[in-house]
């Protein structure tokens, strides 16, 4: 009997390094199914499924593309910075900015599940401005009219107009996720589509010059070496108790 528990052990410890080596995409790729008109930075997208990414992992401030659901066609390059909450979603989750009833809804925040820290939108300011009048919030934006997001300093516009300083690269104390939430669902990578390359007409002279020459680091090996260190625990102790029951 126990010579069998430490088989069954082993056999779903080995099913489970499996799965942790499969369970996150690099880049995070998640579909949301709207089911009316969204409103996201500088594009409205009629109802549908989208595929959520994040287009450079390995830099500062995430640049989060959305494509159709099967990837081949991009519809938007969507500058961010970090929003953390107090815990973790179980699920994908993207926060709504409550709108009037005659005004579609605009995305404010996206998270991955299991991760407390999400993507908050920069928003154009003439957009940020309209929100903020029709949801009485405040809302992220830069501080001066510019199409350059990417290093811009930012602010959160009041609905009277008045900025307020945003330290965009600065660590920022957790809070209680707000707004309406609607869940999503990971793009696992055995089953996630090709995505089709999303190109910033903002940033692509900026990167032309200094182009990457190495690839992103990839999510941490640490847990399967965990789990492989079990396992040649629990097989060496199953051998030795097979071999005192065969002495």
């Amino acid at each position: 009997m126990t010579t069998r528990i430490f088989v069954w052990a082993l056999a779903l410890l080995t099913l489970g390094i499996g799965g942790t080596a499969h369970a996150q995409t690099e880049d995070s790729r998640t579909y949301f199914t709207f089911s009316a008109p969204v409103q996201l930075p500088g594009v409205t997208l009629p109802a549908g499924k989208y595929l959520f990414r994040v287009a450079n992992p390995g830099t500062g401030r995430k640049v989060i593309s959305v494509l159709s659901a099967d990837g081949k066609k991009p519809l938007a390059m969507l500058h961010t910075i970090s929003n953390q909450r107090t815990e973790a979603p179980r699920e994908p989750e993207v926060r709504f900015m409550e709108t009037p009833a005659n005004m579609a809804p605009a995305i404010k925040s996206w998270w991955y599940p299991g991760s407390s820290t999400g993507y908050e939108f920069i928003y154009p300011r003439q957009q940020a401005l309209q929100l903020a009048r029709a949801t009485s919030q405040p809302v992220l934006t830069t501080s001066t009219e510019t199409k350059d997001f990417e290093t811009a300093d930012l602010s959160r516009i009041s609905g009277s107009g008045v900025p307020a300083p945003v330290a965009a690269d600065e660590a920022q104390a957790p809070a209680v996720a707000s707004g309406r939430a609607q869940s999503g669902e990971v793009a696992s990578a055995g089953s996630a589509a090709p995505v089709a390359a999303a190109r910033d007409p903002q940033s692509d002279e900026r990167a032309r010059p200094s182009a990457r020459t190495q690839l992103p680091q990839t999510a941490s090996w640490t847990p399967t070496v965990g789990l492989v260190g079990v396992v040649m625990v629990l097989a060496g102790a199953a051998l030795a108790l097979l071999r005192r029951r065969t002495a």
